[in-house]
Parts: structure tokens; C-alpha cells; sequence
């Protein structure tokens, strides 16, 4: 099995607000100027800030893509509502101003893959493209699926990431009364024989996700713990090595807090831990994976984000 690094990372956080000063929204100028040379006339706002963060990513990494030469280059794109709000807005208009009055050329921006599509047609990657959809787990689960792909020789390199909106459609299907965030982002997966130059920033060592079961859901912190235990063991690493805890779950912030102080009990953990308080949709496992890059510090990070059905562990080694 290939080892897998991480080369590069790149994040857009929402830094402005919403008229109800309750959701961190994504400004024009933190993506339109990384997307000057590209023709994004009929594409959507999600479409936009996903390339934009692709874009940035690559180009940190000094990386250009060659339109002739062949390659391997996957994109996995994790996202909970991905064009939904596009969607909606062009049935809007065809319902109220009939089928002949809206736009032909915004009709691409109505499938639910588009933005991972414009990702990879204009970072011409021309590997495996996935849309993952797998609820508040998007991204983080997108991050391991893209870990396996180069683990197992698919692909040499991975565009893994995502990113999510909070439009009033959006927010209005979150009700856990947590403040709402934009972001989007990716990491740079690359095997050892892909990496021409620099050394890596960090090792993606295990992951494991899973639906839970009526008892995974009644015994959350049992099911967390072992799934934890399993992606360590998968990595040929201890559960004891782990520096920093970081947990996005569905839960109100202070049961999710008790969540994460009763798993640093049952695994007997003495590092650190955080809870990520903001509700980020998707996008929650690549604002963990980007705060942990940004850390710099050498040590073996767990990322774990649980809803009401799922969980995912994603356990990276701080180089």
C-alpha cells in the first residue's frame, strides 16, 4: 500500500455576515480574484468558490496541470447540499416566468455534481471525479475516500475537499440552533512517487467510516472509541499517541463538549482536545483538517465528526 501525503492545504472561512449577523458568509474577494483568467460568466456561486479554493491550492503547491500531457489526478468533492440553492432558483424562475424565460446556459449549474465537474474540467484533472454526499461528514469522508484512491494506486494525486453554502435555504434546514458558516477547501493528497519536490506537511495514517446502527446510536461514545481504535490500528499507530482530539458533531456545543471529555476518559488520552462549534454543513472536516495543518505542530491529530447516523475518523501524522 502507498503511503499518502499531504502537500499543500488551502481554506476559504466565511469573514462577513449575514443580514441576521448569524452565518459567516464567503465574500466576492475572498474568490473571484483567483478565478480572473477563467470564463465564469453562467457559473453558480458554489461552483466559483470550490474552484477558486482548488485553484489556490494548487497554485501555493506551484503546481500547473498540463491540457496535453495524461494524467491520473482524482477530485473528491465533499459537500451536504452542493448546488442545492442553484437548483432552486432556476426552478423558481421556470415555474413563475415559464420554461422559455430562464437562462439555457444556467441549466449545467442544476446537477448536483457541478461544482466538482468545473473543479476538475479547470484544474484539468483528468482522474476520478466524485461528489460525496454523506450528510455533515462530506468532507471529511471525502478526505479518506481520496486517502484510499491513493493508498490503493487509483491515482497519484488528490484534489480532496469541499465546501458548502448557507443560503437561506440551507440554513433553514439546519435546526440546531448552531451559528451557521460558509467554507470551503482542499488538501493536496499526494503518493511518494508523485512528490517531485518540498517535503510534505503531514501523512494521512487511518480512516474508517461507517452508518451506525440502532446501538452505535444509543452508545455514541462506545461506537466513536472503537472506531477510533480501529483507524489507529489501521495505521499501525496507538490510540495513546494521539496529541490532539478534534470532534464536529451534530450535537448542541456543551453536549458535544461532554462527548469529546468522556472519549478522552475511555481512550485515556492526555493531549488536547477541541470541539467545533460552528455549524460549517459539509465543509466541517476541512476547516478541522486546515486548522490542524495550521498548527505546525509535529504530533498524530484524530478527526471525528458524528451525526445522527454516521461517523467518520480521519487520523493524520503532523510532520
Amino acid at each position: 500500500m502507498n503511503k499518502v501525503y499531504i502537500t499543500c492545504a488551502n481554506t476559504i472561512i466565511g469573514t462577513g455576515w449575514d443580514a441576521d449577523q448569524n452565518c459567516h458568509k464567503i465574500l466576492p474577494q475572498q474568490y473571484e480574484p483567483l478565478l480572473q483568467s477563467i470564463p465564469t460568466r453562467n457559473m453558480d456561486r458554489i461552483s466559483k468558490i470550490a474552484l477558486a479554493a482548488a485553484r489556490s491550492t494548487l497554485e501555493t503547491r506551484g503546481i500547473t496541470v498540463s491540457k496535453d500531457a495524461p494524467n491520473n489526478y482524482g477530485i473528491l468533492f465533499g459537500t451536504q447540499f452542493s448546488a442545492l440553492d442553484s437548483i432552486h432558483c432556476f426552478d423558481m424562475e421556470a415555474l413563475g416566468k415559464g420554461a422559455l424565460a430562464v437562462n439555457p446556459g444556467l441549466f449545467p449549474n442544476t446537477v448536483l455534481n457541478a461544482p466538482a465537474c468545473q473543479t476538475s474540467i479547470h484544474c484539468r484533472f483528468a482522474g476520478p471525479v466524485y461528489t460525496v454526499c454523506s450528510g455533515p461528514l462530506s468532507t471529511l469522508d471525502a478526505l479518506g475516500i481520496g486517502y484510499n484512491f491513493i493508498r490503493s494506486g487509483i491515482t497519484s494525486m488528490v484534489l480532496a475537499g469541499g465546501a458548502d453554502e448557507a443560503e437561506p435555504l440551507h440554513c433553514a434546514m439546519q435546526n440546531n440552533r448552531k451559528e451557521k458558516g460558509e467554507a470551503a477547501g482542499f488538501l493536496l493528497l499526494e503518493s511518494a512517487d508523485a512528490i517531485h519536490y518540498g517535503a510534505p506537511l503531514a501523512e494521512i495514517v487511518g480512516y474508517t467510516s461507517c452508518s451506525l446502527h440502532q446501538k452505535q446510536r444509543a452508545d455514541l461514545l462506545f461506537a466513536l472509541a472503537d472506531m477510533i481504535t480501529a483507524a489507529v490500528k489501521s495505521g499501525g499507530v496507538s490510540a495513546r499517541d494521539i496529541a490532539c482530539l478534534s470532534l464536529y458533531a451534530w450535537l448542541p456545543v456543551n453536549e458535544s463538549e461532554r462527548l469529546l471529555a468522556d472519549l478522552y476518559t475511555e481512550l485515556k488520552l492526555n493531549g488536547t482536545r477541541e470541539t467545533i462549534k460552528t455549524d460549517w454543513m459539509g465543509a466541517g472536516g476541512i476547516v478541522q483538517a486546515n486548522k490542524m495543518i495550521g498548527s505546525r505542530h509535529k504530533a498524530l491529530w484524530c478527526l471525528v465528526n458524528a451525526d445522527e447516523e454516521k461517523a467518520a475518523v480521519l487520523i493524520i501524522k503532523r510532520l
